[in-house]
């Protein structure tokens, strides 16, 4: 059994972890009033770009398979980029089912610039670090999902349903 001051302490950095994120978001906010100054950060169509920017040239079916999308969905997001002029879409030409997107330059160098967005915070962490700080949330979430679903099975659905639609719009 873990140190019980040792969890308290954990409990602790999580609890001030989450009042500072906050409040750096709210400040954030207040200084990026202009909503056009991020448009796609954490939207589907930032995910698109990214997913893209990874492995350009993928169909939307198989968009919409790496990003837990509907095919709908995806390309309402994939129609939204290529009005941008971030995407462009073309028919296969080894199969004219399929429609195959890929990134413009502007969607090139917009994704670059997305991706530089993950929280600064972060940046301080190793690889080795964010894996484990990943291991771990994963672990703490999963029994916190365990326990959401024991004490209310018929909402537990709903509740991760709820919370997959709103990890979609964070596009990593």
């Amino acid at each position: 059994m873990p140190d019980l001051t040792k969890q308290k302490n954990a409990a602790g950095k999580l609890i001030e972890f989450g009042m500072v994120s906050h409040t750096a978001e709210e400040v954030a906010h207040r200084n990026h009033l202009d909503k056009e100054d991020h448009p796609l950060r954490f939207q589907g169509q930032g995910k698109v770009l990214l997913a893209l920017s990874q492995d350009d040239g993928l169909s939307q079916k198989e968009l919409a398979t790496r990003l837990n999308l509907a095919v709908q969905s995806t390309a309402e997001f994939v129609n939204k980029l290529v009005k941008k002029d971030l995407v462009t879409k073309e028919k296969s030409t080894t199969d004219r089912r399929k429609t195959i997107i890929r990134l413009t330059d502007l969607g090139r160098e917009t994704a670059a610039t997305e991706t530089a967005k993950v929280p600064a915070y972060l940046e301080t962490l190793t690889d080795t670090e964010l894996e484990q700080l990943t291991a771990i949330l994963t672990k703490i979430n999963n029994n916190l999902y365990d326990e959401i679903d024991t004490m209310t099975p018929t909402q537990s659905n709903k509740f991760k349903a709820t919370v997959a639609d709103h990890l979609r719009d964070w596009f990593l």
